[in-house]
């Protein structure tokens, strides 16, 4: 580790004497501004009188508890300390954000100022005060003055560049005010040249994911917008138009060859031309061309690549190319479409939830509608839950109605920015992608769908932890423009929103192709005597089915949302587990890479081949996964092609768009993968899809856990039969008599939700009522308890009457990443007293500064 350099930065820092954590405050304002340092002196001027505390660590203490203080000589009327705090640095790394600047110490110079009698406060009074969201995990913007020369420039949404503590940052204005509760401010050093500025519509609903989801509006725009566009490094060129005036002008023998032959190129082409290409094409220099720009006969601007076409062309996604599909809609298909375009023609806000079964038709619904929305001038969103499934979203759309924006964690940067771009510009009007695609910027937006509405994975695990269907609903709400949440299996929370008229359902429940749902064969796993492979997970009977279904040159899919070749290295004399080291969970053995490996934290470790505590030889590998699944296949069914899509297998975009077009193609016979491949693919060669262990999520400590389990498996289900032959499932189970596995099994959702309602009617958990969770975790082990018992206690203390406290407890993982887990719920009826006891258990400094304390509204995930 390279040794910090011999450095001091001095911080000046004004407070009032009514602060409650002056010290807090500073010490915070330098850490978050990128500045790290094992030694701060504070340095404090304070008027005759004012008591001075101290700080130790983070937490704010008496100045008689702070060791080593020491108190200088009156200095012009009031008196001055000098107090040194030693801390080591890499404790400050673990719970600080990453650093810019590494220094050996760092004073702040603290002035205590009086109160001023105005506003009993000595509130700052301006006329124009910026409130300015830097990208940090802090929940309220910061104040800012407004420069004279640019108050006539700055407004909301715009990207400016800051003074933050020793360092300067980028952040977005996302107030304007006259009044700031701080009596001294820093100025707005600049605007940031061609920054990403955020439009009107997209900052307000940036505001409310906020608020609603109580998180930092920064860390907000910071998800919202891809990196290069938050760094303005979007890759662009430079392009040449033709203004009116040089439309008109005579070419005459009097202006300049050079001129007259740019002139000319570009009426002949009647587009705007790349500047390269069109002085190599006129065989000039760039000068006569800015000569022309400088008369007002040409527009010389900075656009996109030409790859991504033309700026200003009426092509480049605005028309709309409708190719007729291969059937007709049947009447529940035209009945949707209609009544979803009658409120995009309108406009009108409504959410509707599109509810039809496997392979009903729900895309050519959307595609109708969008088609709607592009006719009338407006543009279109759709959200994906599964990055696997956009290249075949992509290509439907673009096939049915021209050019889209895709917008996904697994596209490069600068791509996913021009993607960004173009939308914000206009020159695409629909965009498509994951969870984060919600905030794109599509210009005159008319129509939101989310299709798998129900899947969970909309919802975001790190902050900011929103989920982007309900973000997708509000936006809708705000812009008075339809939803559509279409899906298979709707969530409890969608059909419960119908039944008290949020929502309005619209039923699909006919194959789109008049071909019939896929017959379900249920086997007790506990009853075969026999299985072959596979660590057991191959009965016989779904072994003959394979073998027959090869046989007939159809496709088999087989589905197992476990990755690896093995969940667990067990020594069966001594019981010994192979565990992450970090992490409270056994490591995966993944035989491709010859280690174990921990699948959350990454540590990995070689197989030992003899148990580290008993040396017994016969160390054993259970719980097998899709990776052995795949190599059993290979010796069961020789010769034949099988392909494996699991997130180790996917490494990127096109590797996963490669496997999936094998087996569209039928190159691949057997594709065998984890949830990637239950959902929306559609692939008319599969006739059998086996389900190898569909009992893995029922033991999740989830309320969730049997929703899931029969969402899951009527999805992968519907993959089977899609063509013109019928469609057949096999399901292995060792509790047949779950009532999940029955009704899924029947592929009857009402009967599981009716069972559910039921249960979380009388629990109050959601729809019949609303969950936080609060997450408590530190390296200390009792760190981790006591803060949670101290955070517990307070929200107790409170006695809100229609709020529930449940816990603390250790997570169900309770150990991550090297770091202690305790939880609790806050679990209420009605929303409003959940959000004030939530606001104030967030409010609450941690009990040490190691420990980190997370909210998550709505959670998703209890693991």
């Amino acid at each position: 580790m390279a040794m910090p350099p011999s450095a001091t930065t001095e911080v000046e820092y004004s407070i009032l004497r009514g602060d409650r954590e002056p010290f807090q405050g500073a010490v915070d304002l330098l850490l978050c501004g990128g500045l790290i340092a094992p030694r701060i002196d504070l340095q404090i001027l304070r008027p005759k009188g004012v008591e001075i505390p101290g700080i130790c660590g983070r937490r704010l203490v008496t100045h008689d508890h702070l060791p080593g203080s020491q108190c200088a000589s009156s200095r012009s009327g009031g008196s001055h300390a000098s107090v040194i705090i030693s801390r080591q640095a890499s404790l400050l790394k673990e719970s600080l954000p990453p650093c810019r600047k590494y220094l050996s110490s760092v004073t702040i110079r603290l002035e205590i100022a009086e109160e001023s009698s105005s506003e009993g406060r000595g509130d700052c009074q301006m006329t124009s005060i910026a409130r300015v969201a830097v990208p940090i995990p802090l929940h309220e913007p910061f104040d800012y003055r407004i420069p004279e020369s640019l108050k006539d420039k700055i407004r909301p949404g715009i990207q400016v560049l800051v003074p933050f503590g020793p360092t300067k940052r980028h952040g977005w204005v996302v107030d304007l005010t006259d009044h700031s509760p701080h009596p001294r401010l820093r100025d707005i050093d600049g605007i940031v040249a061609q920054g990403a500025e955020i439009e009107a519509e997209l900052l307000d609903l940036l505001r409310w994911t906020a608020d609603y989801y109580l998180c930092g509006i920064g860390e907000v725009i910071e998800c919202a917008l891809p990196r290069p566009v938050r760094t303005r490094r979007v890759r662009t060129v430079r392009w040449v138009k033709l203004t009116p005036e040089g439309k008109q002008v005579e070419l005459t023998r009097e202006v300049p060859e050079a001129r007259r032959k740019v002139l000319e190129h570009l009426r002949q082409s009647a587009t705007p031309r790349q500047m390269q290409r069109l002085v190599d094409e006129c065989s000039v220099s760039d000068s006569p061309v800015k000569t022309l720009a400088r008369r007002g006969l040409v527009e010389i601007f900075d656009a996109l690549p030409p790859e991504f076409g033309t700026p200003g062309c009426e092509d480049n996604g605005s028309s709309t190319v409708l190719i007729s599909p291969s059937f007709d809609p049947n009447q529940q298909q035209i009945d949707a479409i209609e009544k979803i375009s009658s409120s995009v023609s309108k406009p009108e806000y409504q959410t509707y939830l599109l509810h039809g079964v496997t392979g009903s038709g729900k895309t050519e619904v959307y595609i109708r509608c969008v088609q709607r929305a592009l006719e009338m001038g407006r543009g279109a969103l759709v959200l994906l839950p599964e990055i696997a499934l956009t290249p075949q979203a992509v290509e439907r759309f673009t096939e049915r109605l021209g050019p889209v924006a895709i917008l996904h964690s697994m596209l490069p940067d600068s791509e996913r920015a021009v993607h960004y771009e173009r939308l914000r510009q206009g020159e695409v009007k629909i965009a498509l992608g994951a969870r984060s695609a919600v905030f794109a910027p599509v210009t005159d937006l008319g129509i939101i769908i989310v299709d798998e509405s129900h899947e969970s994975s909309y919802k975001q695990e790190n902050s900011p932890r929103y989920h982007a269907r309900d973000v997708a609903v509000m936006r809708a709400h705000r812009l008075g423009v339809p939803c559509v949440l279409g899906s298979a299996t709707p969530s409890m929370e969608s059909l419960e929103n119908v039944r008290r008229g949020r929502f309005e359902r619209l039923r699909l429940d006919e194959r789109a192709n008049g071909r019939p749902l896929a017959t379900v064969e249920v086997i007790d796993r506990r009853a075969e005597a026999k299985s072959v492979g596979g660590g057991g997970l191959f009965s016989i009977p779904l072994i003959d089915r394979i073998r027959a279904t090869l046989e007939r040159d159809e496709q088999v899919l087989l589905f197992l949302n476990r990755r690896g070749f093995a969940r667990n290295i067990h020594c069966p004399r001594c019981g010994f587990n192979l565990r992450c080291h970090q992490c409270d969970i056994p490591l995966t053995f993944h035989k491709g890479k010859s280690r174990s490996q921990c699948n959350y934290c990454g540590e990995h470790r070689p197989i030992p081949s003899k148990c580290p505590d008993c040396q017994f030889t016969g160390i054993q590998q259970r719980s097998p996964g899709t990776e052995r699944i795949e190599d059993s296949l290979n010796s069961l069914f020789p010769g034949v092609k099988i392909d494996r899509l699991d997130r180790d297998t996917v490494t990127s975009t096109s590797r996963m768009e490669a496997i999936l077009r094998r087996f569209r193609d039928g190159e691949t016979q057997i594709l065998v993968g984890t949830q990637m491949v239950a959902k929306g693919h559609d692939i008319p060669g599969v006739t059998l899809v086996g389900v190898l262990d569909a009992d893995i999520a029922l033991g999740l400590p989830d309320f969730r856990s049997a929703e899931r389990t029969a969402q899951l498996l009527c999805q992968v289900a519907g993959r089977a039969g899609r063509g013109e032959s019928p469609g057949h499932v096999v399901l292995q189970t060792k509790q047949p008599e779950h009532y999940a596995l029955c009704c899924a099994s029947r592929q009857d959702l009402d009967g599981l939700l009716d069972e559910e309602d039921s249960i979380r009617r009388m629990l109050k958990y959601p729809p019949h009522g609303h969950l936080a969770r609060l997450l408590c975790e530190d390296e200390d082990e009792k760190k981790a308890r006591e803060s949670a018992m101290s955070l517990a206690e307070m929200m107790k203390e409170m006695n809100h009457p229609e709020v529930e406290i449940l816990g603390p407890a250790p997570a169900p993982i309770e150990r991550l990443r090297g770091r202690f887990r305790q939880h609790m719920l806050i679990k209420s009826v009605e929303r409003g007293p959940l959000r004030e006891v939530a606001r104030a258990a967030q409010a609450q400094k941690p009990r040490w500064a190691s420990t980190r304390i997370t909210l998550d509204i709505d959670p998703q995930n209890l693991l």
